[in-house]
């Protein structure tokens, strides 16, 4: 796992030149590059750290013309390298590639003042103090300035110390949760096909493993690749400079600003909503103005429209919705810049706070700002708690918030562990099928279950419980399967119900017939019984279907045939009556029916169930009793 540095700072004052002399490794590739001595193209070079450990350095353009490459490459850098001649001092792209760095939360930084063989010590002190005001005021006022020349060789030990140093107390970027990499370079070699590099922002990638480029949303498996300066690894971390050499990827598939991950996980996105912070200056940010938005490594053109309705003013922090002229993929917690669409400049940037939002509608800006509110100075475990609220059905699924919120893996596990330990939630299933349930929509579906349930014992005292099958009706529309499965579960479990077969009980209601439903069935066992083998027709008076149901359930009654019902009992006389008669020789269906005294309407159906029930076995035209 290594440390990015993304160089800064106006052209011509050194940066690729000093990069050479730092690695010994020229970052400029490109014919065009070293014929006008000027760097267009992103340049990376690598410095082993002495203890197993790389730096990674991206050389960015100073031009003017290249600011949009600049940003690509410094918005996945953990910390900066300036570059500031002392022949010319700080320039107007170094104040750009400044507020730049500090719009991205780039802070930790090193300055390096170089050409310092060309000018005498008083350019030189005037140059620091330049240096010094410019970064006055800014997170990364306090670092450090080295005097360097990379023709002399002064101050470079100095200079690769600093950088060690201060790569040594970067923090370690995790590597939980699924693969993300924001593509910033793609070449193609010969007998290998298209290459694809970037910083990988989040998980890991191994060789065999299958990613998804996006927007193209296209699948390619991983053949080899490359980490840092080793041109063969088996596996990237994030944090690391990533080189992805991908079956069939063709280069029209991919371009700078496209995404690698994990396939499913990321989306391509045409609206944001973020928080907004205008550089000071001369600059304001009207309603519906066009700019260019830079995320990742992807520059896309926008119509910027603040939340409140009025102009941001230069220097004011506030909500801004983006629609997006062309998809990008992006996550909540990315930082951005923009820039104006002309004269380009840049004017500001933030923080992407929502994903997929709708159009700024007056009736609902209040509800907009409080959510926004909430994603900007709430706690993730907050905003886990408004999601849950959010939801009809009172619950978030786990990947799902996660890609939606962009929250780090290990944060989110403990605030939902928060959110369970104080009782407002309740967690069901593990990995990619996790959800978090709101406790009171889980409380709210056990009274439902309850009062389904104790419906049926009070309507139906004969049925051992209400059919498991029918619940679902009984419950919202919408109500997940998972959730009932899991509501009945955790019941089960606090023994407030009892699986009965196929029918759920209350714990408290008897599983055998007792008092008065004892009573009430034994009547009505009986008048079937009047019937003798003619059986109990569903139409007749008497006896209601749900009774007569209650009791099949509990197999105190038999179904001859859709229509009609007989009792054990009956059965059991009927066989009586053919073993008295037939033994062990065989009958036919006839046979059967002068025996029992009754038509071939009824024979039949006694028939069918006497073989379902294993009491005759049929061969042919003819029943033998087992």
């Amino acid at each position: 796992m290594g440390v990015i540095i993304g160089t800064a700072g106006h052209i011509d004052h050194g940066k690729s030149t000093l990069m050479l002399a730092l690695t010994g490794r020229d970052p400029d590739r490109l014919k065009e590059e070293k014929a006008r001595g000027i760097t267009i193209e992103l340049g990376y070079v690598f410095l082993g750290d002495g203890k197993g450990g790389t730096i990674s350095f991206i050389d960015v353009p100073g031009h003017e013309k290249f600011v949009r490459t600049m940003v690509a490459g410094v918005s996945t850098v953990d910390c900066f390298l300036l570059v500031v001649s002392a022949d010319e001092g700080v320039m107007p792209q170094t104040r750009e590639h400044l507020d730049i760095l500090r719009l991205l939360e780039v802070d930790t930084g090193i300055v390096a003042l170089s050409k310092c063989d060309l000018v005498d010590g008083e350019l030189i002190e005037l140059a620091e103090e330049e240096v010094r005001e410019a970064l006055k005021g800014t997170p990364a006022e306090k670092a450090r300035v080295i005097r360097v020349s990379a023709k002399t060789g002064e101050g470079l030990e100095v200079l690769k110390k600093e950088l060690l140093d201060m790569a040594a107390s970067v923090p370690v970027r995790s590597s939980e949760g699924r693969f993300r990499m924001p593509v910033d370079r793609i070449f193609t070699l010969k007998g290998f096909g298209t290459i694809v590099c970037g910083t990988g922002l989040s998980g890991t990638v191994s060789t065999g493993d299958q990613v998804e480029i996006l927007p193209a949303a296209r699948k390619f498996r991983v053949r080899e690749l490359g980490v840092n300066d080793s041109r063969k690894a088996e596996l990237g971390q994030a944090g690391d400079r990533i080189a992805l050499n991908l079956t069939g990827l063709r280069k029209e598939d991919v371009h700078r600003g496209s995404v690698a991950g994990e396939p499913g996980y990321l989306k391509v996105l045409k609206s944001l909503d973020t928080t907004f912070t205008m550089l000071p200056g001369n600059v304001d940010l009207s309603v519906r103005q066009r700019v260019r938005f830079h995320v990742g490594t992807a520059e896309v053109m926008a119509r910027a429209i603040p939340v409140e309705g009025r102009p941001l003013l230069r220097g004011e922090t506030g909500y801004v919705h983006f629609q997006l002229e062309q998809p990008v993929v992006a996550m909540p917690g990315d930082r951005f810049v923009v820039r104006r669409y002309s004269p380009v400049i840049t004017i500001g940037g933030g923080v992407i706070l929502d994903t997929d939002t709708a159009k700024v509608r007056n009736r609902f800006r209040e509800v907009r700002l409080e959510h926004l509110d909430l994603l900007t100075h709430g706690s993730l475990e907050d905003q886990l708690f408004e999601a849950m609220e959010d939801n009809e059905q009172g619950f978030v699924e786990s990947d799902s918030f996660l890609r939606r919120s962009g929250a780090d893996p290990v944060e989110y596990r403990k605030a939902v562990d928060s959110l369970v330990e104080q009782g407002r939630a309740v967690v069901t299933g593990e990995g990619k099928s996790e959800k978090i349930i709101l406790a009171a929509a889980v409380e709210d579906l056990e009274r439902k279950v309850r009062g389904a349930v104790s419906t049926v014992h009070r309507n139906v005292p004969l049925s051992p419980g209400m059919p498991s099958a029918l619940l679902a009706r009984k419950l919202p529309g919408g109500t997940p399967v998972w959730a009932i499965r899991h509501i009945l579960a955790s019941m089960e479990h606090k023994g407030e119900i009892v699986r009965r077969g196929d029918f759920l009980a209350l714990s408290s209601f008897p599983e055998e017939l007792q008092g008065k439903a004892l009573e009430i069935a034994n009547k009505l066992i009986a008048r079937i019984e009047g019937e003798s083998f003619s059986g109990w027709s569903r139409d007749s008076k008497g006896i209601s279907s749900e009774d007569i149901d209650a009791l099949l359930a509990r197999g105190l009654l038999l179904q001859l045939d859709d229509a009609l019902v007989t009792t054990p009992s009956l059965l059991e006389k009927a066989s009586r009556l053919l073993r008295s008669k037939f033994k062990d020789a065989g009958f036919r269906l006839g046979e059967m029916r002068e025996v029992m005294g009754v038509s071939r309407k009824y024979a039949l159906p006694w028939a069918e169930l006497m073989d379902s029930t294993g009491i005759t076995r049929r061969d042919g035209d003819l029943r033998f009793l087992k």
